[in-house]
C-alpha cells in the first residue's frame, strides 16, 4: 500500500483522496490544510493524522507519495517544499499560475529526482479519448483546426480564491488548462496566441469571457471560446482535419465524424464507451504505477506547464494587443 499525504482539503483534493483510499493500492496516511475545520474532518473521515503546515508534515515519516490540491499559486511553495523528500508528487491542475513558476516546479523535482505527475484528466474522459483515437488512425486526415466552446455561469467564481488571478490563474488556468491541454493533445505544441476578452460580471478580477486563438507548430490553428458569464451554457469540440471532420458534445451526448465524400458519419455516443473506468482512477492509476514500478506516466510536469505557457501568451496578448510568441513563456 502506498502511503499518500493529502495537502489541501478542498472539493477537488477530497475527490482525489477519496478515490485514492478505494483503489486498493492506496491509503491516506496524512492530511495537511490550514484551515482547521477542513483538515479535522478529512483526518476523521480517513483516520489519518492531521497538520497545519508542510513543515509538520515533513517531520511525520509515514509517507510514501503527496497530492497536493492547493489552490494553484500555492503548488508552487508546495512542490517546492516537499521535492527535496524524493518521493513522488501528484498536482492538481494547473501545475501552477505562470509557466516560469511551473518551470522551478519542474527543475527542483529533477534535482531531486523527484516524480511530478500533474493531473490533467480532460483528455481521459470518453469521447475526448475516442477523439484522439480515431484522429491518430489517419481515417480523416490530419488536424488542421480545432475550436472548443465552454461556457457557463458564477458558481465558485462569484467569492474566495476563484475570483482572484493571482491565486486561481484566472479563467485560463482555473477553467481551461483542461480544455488548452487538450487542444495540444490533438494538435501538437503551440507557436503563437492571439487573445481578447472582457470582464462582464465583475465576480473576479480577471476577463470571465475569452476568445483564445492558437497557432500550432504544425501549421494548424485553434479556436478556444471560454465564457462564465453565460447564463445559457454550452460545450462542444469541432475538429476540422485535412480530409474529414469530427464533432463531440465533450461531456455527455455523442461524438460523430466522417471523411470527405462519406455520405453518412459514423455516430459514437459516450454509453457506447461505458466499459472504460472512470478517468480520475486511470489518472491515479497511471501515478501509481508510475511511483511502484516506474511505468511511463500518462502526464508529468511538462505536460502542466505547456498549457500554462499558452495561457501566458494570451494574458500577455490581451494587454498587448499582439500575437505572442509561447516559446517567450517557456512551454
Amino acid at each position: 500500500m502506498i502511503n499518500v499525504a493529502v495537502v489541501g482539503c478542498g472539493q477537488m483534493a477530497s475527490s482525489l483522496a477519496r478515490k485514492t483510499a478505494a483503489s486498493g493500492r492506496a491509503r491516506i496516511a496524512a492530511i495537511v490544510d490550514p484551515d482547521e475545520t477542513a483538515r479535522s474532518e478529512r483526518s476523521a473521515e480517513f483516520g489519518a493524522p492531521a497538520f497545519e503546515t508542510i513543515e509538520e508534515l515533513l517531520e511525520y515519516p509515514g509517507v510514501d507519495a503527496f497530492l497536493v490540491g492547493s489552490p494553484p499559486l500555492y503548488h508552487h511553495e508546495n512542490v517546492v517544499a516537499l521535492a527535496p523528500t524524493g518521493k513522488p508528487i501528484y498536482c492538481e491542475k494547473p501545475l501552477c499560475t505562470t509557466a516560469p513558476l511551473c518551470t522551478e516546479m519542474i527543475d527542483v523535482c529533477a534535482q531531486y529526482n523527484t516524480k511530478l505527475f500533474v493531473g490533467q484528466v480532460l483528455r481521459l474522459f470518453p469521447l475526448f479519448w475516442k477523439s484522439k483515437e480515431i484522429i491518430d488512425t489517419g481515417a480523416i486526415g490530419e488536424p488542421r483546426l480545432i475550436t472548443v466552446r465552454r461556457s457557463g455561469f458564477g458558481g465558485p467564481f462569484t467569492h474566495g480564491w476563484r475570483t482572484r488571478m493571482g491565486e486561481s490563474g484566472g479563467l485560463l488556468l482555473e477553467v481551461n488548462s483542461h480544455e488548452l491541454d487538450y487542444m495540444l493533445y490533438i494538435m501538437g505544441e503551440a507557436e503563437s496566441v492571439f487573445a481578447t476578452g472582457f470582464n462582464l460580471t465583475k465576480h473576479g478580477d480577471f476577463e470571465d469571457a475569452l476568445v483564445v486563438q492558437i497557432r500550432f507548430k504544425s501549421g494548424g490553428l485553434g479556436l478556444l471560446h471560454s465564457s462564465i458569464s453565460s447564463p445559457v451554457g454550452e460545450f462542444g469540440i469541432h475538429i476540422q482535419c485535412s480530409s474529414g471532420n469530427l464533432i463531440h458534445g465533450g461531456f455527455g451526448g455523442e461524438l460523430k465524424y466522417a471523411a470527405f465524400g462519406e455520405k453518412q458519419s459514423t455516430v459514437i455516443k459516450k454509453e457506447d464507451l461505458a466499459d472504460r473506468l472512470d478517468p480520475y482512477d486511470i489518472e491515479l492509476i497511471s501515478f501509481f504505477d508510475w511511483v511502484e514500478h516506474d511505468t511511463p506516466p500518462l502526464f508529468t510536469g511538462e505536460t502542466g506547464r505547456a498549457n500554462v505557457a499558452v495561457a501566458d501568451a494570451a494574458y500577455k496578448s490581451l494587454t498587448t494587443g499582439e500575437w505572442e510568441p509561447v516559446s517567450k513563456f517557456g512551454s
